[in-house]
Parts: structure tokens; sequence; C-alpha cells
């Protein structure tokens, strides 16, 4: 006990008191001793105490209306997910045995019976718990390799960065022919000049979030004062890379010398947009890697046009296919009334041997133009379909999207394939979902009605995707066996505070609810826009806020944790 105390004395602890009664404070300060590190902060209403919650504090509840404390409950841990909170009941008979279950790491104590030791006890144990929680989270952020950000950690960083409106050079990095390196020297080599490069792009003073978004690409951020030119910064910096990146790299007995390519993209010059920056900023490394050395490129308009790139990459796609380079990552969906994972949308990537993990924007279009597209989207349906037995064993029941586009109905043979692979690989069609986008729905309608009323009969539910950006017609909405409805993110970017889109928001709810349908909101990036979905009784959300798309392996451990939460 005496190690437990010690571990958590050492900076000021707030407890905020939900304390309607206002009888909790003063029996509390009656036990609480000023060298117990406590400091108490008690609120009159559940509206007060939204106001004055934060991460750092511990919640202690008292309220005779249990029905509406329970309701609470799910709101907050909804919005501060591990936050420990304890009970407190006049009597032990009054306890819920059940919320120690439903509701991790919440402790229910007796008024009656409260002493001091017991108050400290269970004080001292939140507090540690909550500890580890934030351990985890931080080992959830973290490269393993290089001890730099990973993936996760980068995008919800760039996101914040970006929501602060000041400029800034998204800057990423990765070696030229890192497959061929590989394949030459073995992986454990692969591993040392990796971690390596990490070492180095550590060592250049001023710039923000580091961290590993590919297998051998890294990306940082640079801040610049709004009073500096934004390319004679970035340029004194690139000056500063080349010179630590230039020396050869050691790896067991062996010395090479690797070239990196450095890619460069301005906010807000060339975009304030998430995807758009990463996206350009790749273009720009992708134009790099065609000239000699070690070289950079600054994103220009002209030069990385993404039709450019389509070119390059068409002639890789059948081999990428063929060769089993693309892989499913899956986004959340989160159950506004529940606080947890009620299904997920499947996104493909691809893990380029050379290039790191494209994202779909990247080579989705060439896919269009080629053809490609169709056998590329079958082969998403038969992973997750795959996929599916392993997400249901962890725990999931609800649906896995899979996006269908127009060019995959015009496809005369779509339902029919279709039925084909859920027969042939045992598909679980009660858990597949297709999203629709609205050009697909009109692209030929008769084809497409008679698709979806022949998939709808095995089970498989639909969803209409970027609902409010095209041209529905509300016939077919009651028509077609559409279930759920998904709000555009371009409208979610502007809630709360554009009056256009909250109104646009608040129809598209009202809306499907009157047509029996369900609502999922897009592109959910911070808290505010969070809480204008729950008041507008929005049924589930999915967006950065929660979780980017993530790899199957760590959608299954979040299942893990979801479960728990559930029972």
């Amino acid at each position: 006990m005496l190690a437990l105390e010690q571990a958590v004395q050492a900076e000021e602890q707030p407890l905020l008191l939900l304390d309607p009664t206002a009888r909790l404070k003063p029996l509390l300060q009656s036990v609480l001793l000023p060298e117990d590190g406590f400091t108490l902060h008690a609120c009159a209403s559940f509206s007060q105490l939204e106001r004055q919650l934060h991460d750092r504090a511990l919640l202690l509840c008292y309220t005779h209306d249990r029905q509406a404390l329970q309701s609470q409950l799910k709101q907050i841990q909804l919005k501060h997910p591990g936050l420990p909170i304890i009970i407190f009941n006049d009597h032990l008979t009054d306890a819920d045995p059940t919320l120690l279950v439903r509701q991790p790491l919440i402790d229910q104590l007796c008024l009656q019976q409260l002493n001091r030791d017991l108050l400290l006890r269970s004080l001292r144990y939140a507090q540690c718990t909550r500890r580890s929680q934030d351990a985890l989270a931080q080992l959830k952020i973290t490269d393993p390799l290089t001890g730099v950000g990973n993936r996760q950690y980068f995008y919800q960083a760039l996101l914040n960065e970006l929501q602060q409106g000041q400029q800034l050079a998204l800057i990423t990095v990765d070696f030229d022919g890192f497959s061929r390196f590989n394949n030459e020297y073995g992986h454990d080599a692969g591993d040392e000049v990796v971690l390596e490069l990490s070492r180095r792009l550590h060592r250049c003073k001023g710039t923000r979030h580091l961290a590993r978004i590919g297998s051998d690409e890294f990306a940082l951020v640079l801040p610049v004062d709004e009073c500096d030119v934004i390319e004679h910064r970035s340029k004194e910096l690139i000056a500063e890379l080349v010179a630590e990146l230039m020396p050869d790299y050691s790896f067991g007995d062996g010395e090479k010398s690797l070239s990196c390519s450095i890619g460069v993209a301005f906010s807000p010059q060339h975009s304030s947009e998430f995807d758009t920056l990463i996206k350009q900023s790749g273009l720009a490394r992708i134009r790099a890697k065609a000239l000699n050395g070690l070289s950079y490129a600054i994103f220009d308009q002209k030069q990385d046009q993404s039709g450019n790139a389509d070119i390059t990459l068409e002639p890789e796609l059948w081999r990428a296919l063929q060769k089993g380079e693309f892989v499913l990552h899956y986004q959340p969906r989160i159950d506004l009334r529940t606080g947890c994972i009620t299904g997920a949308e499947a996104l493909i990537r691809w893990q380029h041997p050379e290039r790191g993990l494209i994202r779909p924007d990247d080579f989705i279009p060439a896919c269009e133009k080629s053809g490609l597209i169709v056998p590329i989207g079958y082969w998403v349906i038969q992973q997750a379909g795959r996929d599916m037995k392993l997400i249901r064993e962890a725990g999931l029941h609800g649906h896995i999207g899979v996006n269908l586009s127009f060019r995959q109905f015009q496809d005369t043979y779509l339902a029919r394939t279709i039925e084909r692979l859920i027969e042939q690989f045992n598909i679980d069609a009660s858990m597949l979902e297709f999203e629709l986008t609205e050009t697909a729905l009109f692209s030929d309608e008769l084809h497409v009605k008679e698709c979806i009323r022949t998939l709808s009969a095995h089970g498989i539910e639909f969803s209409l995707d970027d609902f409010g950006t095209g041209y529905s017609s509300f016939s077919l909405l009651q028509k077609l066996p559409i279930t759920k409805l998904k709000i555009d993110k371009s409208f979610i970017a502007g809630v709360p505070g554009n009056a256009d889109d909250e109104e646009i928001v608040r129809a598209i709810v009202s809306l499907a609810h009157n047509l029996q349908k369900s609502v999922i909101a897009e592109g959910v990036e911070t808290k505010a826009q969070l809480e204008f979905l729950i008041k507008q009784d929005c049924d589930q959300v999915q967006g950065y806020f929660f979780s980017p798309p993530v790899s199957l392996e760590l959608f299954l451990k979040m299942l893990g944790a979801n479960e728990m939460q559930a029972r």
C-alpha cells in the first residue's frame, strides 16, 4: 500500500464532484487531509460538470436519480474514455454490481461505511489504473522499432496542427529502393538503417511530430511563423536534412550509401485539408525519386497532378493484385447511444514494395480509368468476407461496410459474381454492407435496382455514402432496401459554427429517421462535432476523433477492449 501511495502522490490530483445534494464535498473534506494531495471541485449539475471535466480529473458522483446517472455516465465515458469514476451510495444495498462490469474504472462506496483508509485506497487505485491506461494508450501511438510516433499518432497530430490555422510544411522522407536493400541484405539490416534514419531526422531542430508512417517512410511537421516565408524556411530545413542524411548507413558488419527522397507540401498555401496535404507531399516525393541521388521536391500543382501519377501506377496495378500487395484497413463506427464499436468501414490500401503504403486516392482513379476497379472490388469483398470471421470471433456482430463504385455496376455479372464469392468463401452475408454512392445509384437505374434487390435477398444491407452531395431521389430511397444514410464529411466539417451546414445535418438526420433509416456521420474529428451530433440524435459516427483506419490486427485489439466495455 505504501508503494502504491508513493507512486501516485507526485502531483496534486483534482477531484470533480457531481453532487446536486451538496452533501458529498463537506463529507470528503472531513476525511481527506491537505497532505493527501487532492483538490475538490463540486458541480451542482451535469451541464456544469461537462464544462469543467478534463482527462486529468477523477470523477466522484452522488445522486438519488440513478437512471439519470446511468445515462450521464455513458455520455461521459464516450467523450472521456478511461476516466476513473467513483459512485457513492447511501447504503451498501443501493450499489449496482453490474456497473463494475459494464463500465470499466468504476468503484462504488457506501457513505455509511466510509472511512479515510477506504476512501484513500479507492482514490489511489483509480489514479494508478488511469496511469496504466495512459501508458497503454502511449504504446498504441508509438512505433516499436524507432520509438517515434506511429501513423495513428501522426495523423491526429497533423489534424490538430491544421485546425490551428497556422502555416506549416508537411515533410515526408523515405529511402530509394528500400525493397531491393531488404532483399539483398535482409530485414534485420533494413530495421537497422530505418532506426538510424529516425535518429538522423530527430536531430533536426525546429520540427514537430516525427513519426514513422510506413516501412521506411517518415513524416514531420515544420511550423512556420506568419512573418516568415514558408518556402525559404523549408529549404533551410531541407539543407539541414540533406546534411544529416548524406553519410553512409551502418548495419551489421557492413556500410552503404543510401539515398532518400523528400516531399514537401505547404498549408494553407497548397491545402488545409488533412488527406489532401498528405497526398500532395507524397506526390512531390514521387517526383523527387525521378531525380538523381538525395533529392527533394516541393508540391507543384502543374507537375504533381494525380493524373500523372496514375500513368506511373497503372502498369503496376495488375501485378499488385496478382502478388497480393493490397491490404484492408478498418475504420470503426461508434454507436452514440452506447459508446461502443458497432461496425466498421473496410478501406483498401496498397502496400507498395518501394513506395510504402499508398492511400486509395492515389491509385483508385487509375483503377477507375483502366477498369481494374472491377476485379479489385471483388478482391475487397472476398478479403473482407475472410476477415469477418475473425472480426465476429472478436465480438462484433454489426456490419462491415464495403464500397461499390459506379464502375462496378457497369459489370452485368455483378450480383452473380458476388453471390458466387459468398458461397465459395462462406461469407456471412448478414454482416456485409455495401456502401453506394449517389452516382452509382443513378448510373443505370434498372440494373442497379435489380442488383440491390438480388443481393438484399441474401441478407446484405445497403447504405448511401456521401449523402447530400449528389441528387438523391426520395422515391428511390423509399423503394430500395437502403437502411443507412452517411452524412458527407464536408457538412460535418462545418459544425458547429456554420449555420447552413448545421441545418443540413439536422435535415438529413430528421429525413433519415422519418424514413426509418439510420444515420452515420463521417469525418468526425473534434469533440465539438461529436457533441453537436449527439444533440441531433445521430445514430453512429466514424472519424479520426475516435480512430483512423487501422490494420485488421489493431482493429481486433480494439474490439477486444470494446467487448469488455459492453459487458
